[in-house]
């Protein structure tokens, strides 16, 4: 019954973001090593393991990542932030660069990929990416431009409060 009910709410998120959208069968997330804005280690054991959260990877020299970020930041709830976990792909350096810049996405967990890890055991092949995670499975992966941000946030919305409720 759970796991009908975790393909209903797939469905509908995926049903509502726009066409760059890859569903995946949902896979582990990958052995990640991370870094803190202050240079601490962070591996997956660090990252969230309850309920659905959202992993955005960036590059701090992109100007399509700073749409994406610019629209993650006008979300108008707060709860998203706190489901989201930004990886930069850059030093701690680019790292707080965008801090500063998005400070209305404080709440976020921030890491960096100093060495590109993430990006290879990620399988990404551009920026930026969103990834839709339930525990520590990735459901479905969003790459690039997002044509309807309205949509675009609505899903993000539904699939981190939808997430809470099933835990």
């Amino acid at each position: 019954m759970k796991y009908l009910r975790t393909a209903v709410v797939l469905l509908s998120v995926i049903a509502s973001l726009p066409g760059n959208l890859l569903a995946m069968v949902p896979t582990p997330l990958p052995a990640l090593r991370l870094t803190s804005a202050n240079g601490q280690l962070v591996t997956n054991q660090g990252l969230p393991n309850k309920g659905n959260w959202l992993l955005v990877y960036v590059h701090p020299r992109s100007h399509f990542c700073d749409d994406m970020l610019k629209l993650l930041q006008t979300n108008d709830s707060p709860s998203p932030v706190a489901g989201m976990v930004i990886v930069v792909d850059g030093s701690i350096d680019d790292l707080q660069g965008l801090q500063a810049k998005y400070p209305n996405l404080a709440g976020a967990a921030w890491y960096a990929d100093l060495n590109h890890e993430a990006f290879g055991a990620l399988k990404l092949r551009g920026f930026p990416v969103v990834i839709g995670v339930t525990q520590q499975t990735m459901e479905w992966m969003l790459h690039g431009v997002v044509p309807d941000p309205d949509s675009f946030r609505s899903a993000l919305n539904n699939w981190l409060q939808r997430g809470t409720q099933s835990q």
